[in-house]
């Protein structure tokens, strides 16, 4: 049976991109191009890594079949801003492509411009992380803030919560939202550092929940003053949406609290973290703050993220067990993993190999993939049950193994 997949798109490559294409091999990067390569972006890059000022590793990096992706992030249309090149076709991933590496299933359509659709792709929650948090708390009604394009309500939503309502300020994530969830799921376009907004987006809420007690407030707020992907301003205002977000926790009074963020929060936002957790404390919570690896939780792609949990005092905080191995996210391919005694982590050949076809030239085009080979594709196009892609079950530690060792 034929069946089709949206937001097949990428960006167009220039001239020059063109031959980083043709030069960098499956997960390569900058260092394959010649030395002689006519751009002044890529001699930048050499002389800030032969100054150690960083590697720059995922630079002009091109994807490989057999590992996980390396972090998406909103410059997919960009190939110097990370491994975005597809493993071996001559183009860039696609929005689509993208999605299925940060564990969106196919019937999600982004909406909005090609650079609005990479924004809400790239800052996403991966679905499949949210998943697997959701099966440790007990399930009832989620309200998400800062929802972008919704990869925490979804992923609450499979593993049981009640998605009650979905909040965020940028008008084409909400849209995303609402698709994915239907017409009578309440989505409000609201900006929650405005306190007059904060307070109608409570009181709709509230009125969503009819007396009901929240079970669970979850968010991430913005972090680009915090993330090392740009440069550090603690002056940013962006930084005081996490204050917003804990105004929403003292009106709404949820049971449970999940705050995702940048792992830099830890030093880059020390201050602001440690005035999160205490305030926090304050109101009752207890608190507990982990970094989790994605690709261990069955997300084909290295994604490191910090998670604040909170809960009423003295209910206990769980945090899921790995399924997968995790490994460094490091580049290159031949660098030893953290290692679990569990399956390898889905890789790029799983999630998007049944993708490998022409890429619509027009943003709502659809196209017809290849018959899936992988569980995870297959799980995607919605042909495989998630208790089947992801089984529970624990997974023991261990420190003697190397993963995708070269």
């Amino acid at each position: 049976m034929k069946r089709t997949v949206h937001d097949h798109v990428s960006g167009r490559l220039s001239e020059l991109d063109h031959q980083v294409v043709l030069h960098v091999p499956p997960g390569g990067n900058w260092k394959d191009l010649p030395d002689d390569f006519p751009s002044a972006r890529v001699k930048q890059i050499r002389e800030s890594a032969a100054r150690g000022e960083g590697s720059r590793s995922t630079y002009y990096g091109r994807l490989a079949w057999d590992r996980p992706a390396y972090t998406i992030s909103t410059y997919l249309t960009r190939p110097g801003n990370g491994a975005f090149i597809h493993p071996v076709l001559p183009r860039l991933l696609t929005v689509r492509e993208a999605a299925r590496l940060q564990s969106f299933p196919d019937h999600v359509r982004f909406h909005g411009t090609l650079r609005q659709r990479c924004m809400q792709v790239g800052n996403a929650v991966p679905p499949l992380l949210a998943y697997r948090l959701g099966q440790t708390i007990e399930a009832g009604t989620v309200v998400d803030l800062f929802a972008g394009a919704g990869g925490v309500g979804l992923g609450m939503q499979l593993a049981g919560h009640r998605l009650t309502a979905s909040i965020d300020n940028n008008a084409d994530a909400c849209r995303t939202v609402q698709a994915m969830h239907g017409e009578d799921h309440l989505v409000l376009e609201r900006d929650l550092s405005d306190d007059a907004q904060l307070d109608d987006a409570v009181a709709r809420v509230k009125a969503r929940l009819g007396g009901e007690a929240l079970s669970l407030l979850t968010g991430g707020p913005p972090c680009q003053g915090f993330s090392t992907a740009g440069p550090c301003r603690v002056d940013d205002p962006r930084n005081a949406l996490l204050l917003s977000f804990l105004k929403a926790v003292e009106r709404l009074e949820p049971a449970q609290v999940v705050i995702e963020n940048v792992v830099a929060l830890r030093w880059r936002g020390k201050a602001i973290l440690d005035e999160v957790t205490a305030r926090l404390g304050g109101l009752g919570y207890d608190v507990d703050i982990r970094v989790l690896h994605a690709e261990s939780y069955g997300v084909p792609q290295l994604r490191r993220r910090l998670v604040i949990r909170a809960s009423a005092a003295g209910s206990g905080i769980g945090w899921p067990q790995p399924s997968h191995m995790m490994l460094k996210p490091c580049f290159p391919a031949d660098q030893p993993g953290v290692h679990l005694d569990a399956p390898t982590p889905h890789t790029v050949r799983d999630a998007i190999a049944d993708l490998a076809v022409p890429v619509a030239d027009r943003l709502d085009e659809t196209v017809n993939p290849l018959t899936p080979k992988s569980a995870f594709a297959l799980w995607a196009a919605g042909e495989l049950p998630l208790a089947d892609l992801l089984p529970d079950g624990a997974s023991r530690p261990r420190v003697d193994r190397q993963v995708f060792g070269g």
